[in-house]
C-alpha cells in the first residue's frame, strides 16, 4: 500500500504518469528504424497498413506507436541521404552536403550534426510550447493574420534564391520544370495518396544513385565528432523557429520550410547548415504533433491519425516524444557506425544498382494499389528526367524543392 502511495506521489511531482504504452513506443521507434533505412518508405505509406494493429493495441498504444514511428524515422532517415544519396521528402534539402562530405570520408560527421541538430531542436520546441502557453498566445489568431501574405512571401523567397544564385540560368530552368511538374501533379486535381513517394525518389533519389553507378567504392569513412560552438545552436534556434511555423500554416510542410531557411543559412558552411536542417526537420514534426494540444488540429498525416483516435493528450504525449527522441538520436549514432564499417567494404555500384530496383519496385507497388500505376511511373520518370537535368548542370538540388512552392502559393491565391 505505501508502494502504491509513493508512486502516486511520484506522478503528482514529476507531472508526468507512468506510461503502460512505452513497450509500444518503442515498438514503433523499431519500424521507425526500418523506413528510415529504406528508400522510398515514409511512415505516412505504414499507417494504412499498422491500421491492422489498431484492435490488438488499443487507440492509446496506437498514439504512442505512431509517435514513435514518425520520431525515429527522420532521425535514421539521415543514413541513406548521407551513405547512399536517397532522402525521404523532408530530408531532401540535406542530402547533397551529406552526400559530399561522404564522398570526402565525413559521412559520419555530418549524419551527427544532423541528428544533434534535431535534438536540440526537440528540445527548444518544448520551450517554445511553455512560452507560448504562459504568454497565453492565440495561435490560430496569429494564422489569420499571417495567411494573406504567405503567397507573396514565397513568390519573394524563390526570386530572392534565384537573384542570389551563380548559376542564374540553370536555377530558373530547374525552378520553371520542378515548379510544372508539382502543378500538374499536386494542384490540378486532389494528389493521389503517397504520390510525393514517386516525386521525390525521382526528383532527389533516383539522379544520385545513377551517378552513383560510377563509383565502385567509397573511401574509408574516419569517425570523428564535430567541434560544437555558439554559431551551431545559433542554427538549432533558426531551425526551430522554422519548425514553428508549420503549426499554422496547413498547407506548407517541413520541406518548404526547409528550402527556404537553407538558402538564410549559407548552405557552403556545412556544419550550421546540416545542424539548422536537422532542427528543422524534428521540430517541425514536433510541432505539428504539438499543435494538436495548441490547437486541437494535426498538421502531418501522423498527427491528424492520432487526432481521429479521439484520445486525451495529456504531458505523457510530451514525455514520449522527448523519450523516443533520445532512443532515435542514439540509434542513429550506433547505426551510422556499424553501416560504416560494412558500406566501405561493398561495391558501392552494386548497392546503387540494388536501390534503383528497390526504387522502382515501391514506385510500381504504390502505384499498383492506388490503382494509378501508369501516372505514378510516369510522375517517377517526369521526376528523374528533371532530377538528373539538375545534377548534369550542376545546378543546387534545393531548387528541385519548387515542385512544392508552386502548389502552395496558388492554394493560397485562389482558395
Amino acid at each position: 500500500m505505501k508502494r502504491r502511495q509513493l508512486i502516486k506521489a511520484l506522478k503528482n511531482v514529476v507531472g508526468v504518469k507512468i506510461m503502460d504504452n512505452i513497450i509500444f513506443l518503442f515498438l514503433g521507434g523499431f519500424c521507425g528504424i526500418l523506413t528510415g533505412l529504406l528508400p522510398g518508405i515514409h511512415p505516412n505509406t505504414l499507417i494504412p497498413l499498422s491500421f491492422v494493429f489498431l484492435p490488438f493495441m488499443g487507440n492509446n498504444n496506437f498514439a504512442s506507436f505512431l509517435i514513435g514511428m514518425v520520431i525515429t524515422h527522420y532521425y535514421i532517415n539521415y543514413i541513406p541521404s548521407a551513405f547512399i544519396g536517397a532522402p525521404d521528402d523532408e530530408t531532401a534539402v540535406s542530402v547533397v552536403p551529406l552526400h559530399n562530405l561522404t564522398k570526402k570520408g565525413k559521412g559520419f560527421e555530418g549524419i551527427f550534426l544532423c541528428g544533434l541538430g534535431g535534438f536540440i531542436g526537440i528540445l527548444l520546441s518544448f520551450v517554445v510550447l511553455l512560452i507560448i502557453i504562459s504568454l497565453n498566445v492565440d495561435i490560430n489568431q496569429l494564422f489569420i493574420l499571417f495567411k494573406p501574405f504567405i503567397p507573396y512571401i514565397l513568390i519573394l523567397l524563390v526570386l530572392l534564391t534565384v537573384f542570389f544564385s551563380d548559376n542564374k540560368f540553370w536555377s530558373i530552368v530547374i525552378i520553371i520544370l520542378s515548379s510544372l511538374l508539382g502543378y500538374t501533379v499536386l494542384y490540378l486535381k486532389p494528389p493521389l495518396e503517397n504520390i510525393l513517394t514517386p516525386l521525390f525518389t525521382g526528383l532527389f533519389a533516383v539522379p544520385l544513385l545513377i551517378e552513383n553507378l560510377k563509383t565502385n567504392k567509397i573511401c574509408n569513412q574516419i569517425i570523428t565528432y564535430p567541434n560544437i560552438n555558439l554559431s551551431i545552436i545559433k542554427s538549432t534556434i533558426v531551425g526551430v523557429i522554422g519548425g514553428f511555423f508549420r503549426i499554422f500554416l496547413p498547407a506548407i510542410g517541413g520541406a518548404q520550410i526547409n528550402f527556404f531557411l537553407g538558402k538564410l543559412i549559407n548552405e557552403e558552411d556545412i556544419e550550421n547548415f546540416l545542424t539548422s536542417q536537422g532542427s528543422i526537420v524534428m521540430s517541425n514534426e514536433v510541432f505539428s504533433l504539438l499543435a494538436l494540444l495548441l490547437i486541437g488540429t494535426g498538421r502531418s498525416g501522423v498527427a491528424m491519425t492520432i487526432k481521429n483516435l479521439n484520445i486525451n493528450l495529456d504531458l505523457t504525449f510530451i514525455f514520449q516524444i522527448l523519450l523516443i527522441s533520445i532512443f532515435g538520436f542514439i540509434m542513429l549514432i550506433l547505426l551510422s557506425k556499424i553501416l560504416l564499417n560494412i558500406i566501405s567494404k561493398i561495391n558501392y555500384c552494386i548497392i546503387s544498382i540494388f536501390l534503383l530496383i528497390f526504387c522502382l519496385i515501391v514506385v510500381i507497388l504504390l502505384g499498383y494499389f492506388s490503382g494509378h500505376m501508369f501516372f505514378f511511373l510516369l510522375v517517377f520518370i517526369v521526376s528523374i528526367i528533371i532530377g538528373m537535368l539538375c545534377v548534369k548542370t550542376k545546378t543546387n538540388m534545393s531548387y528541385l524543392m519548387c515542385v512544392l512552392v508552386l502548389p502552395t502559393v496558388l492554394y493560397y491565391l485562389i482558395r
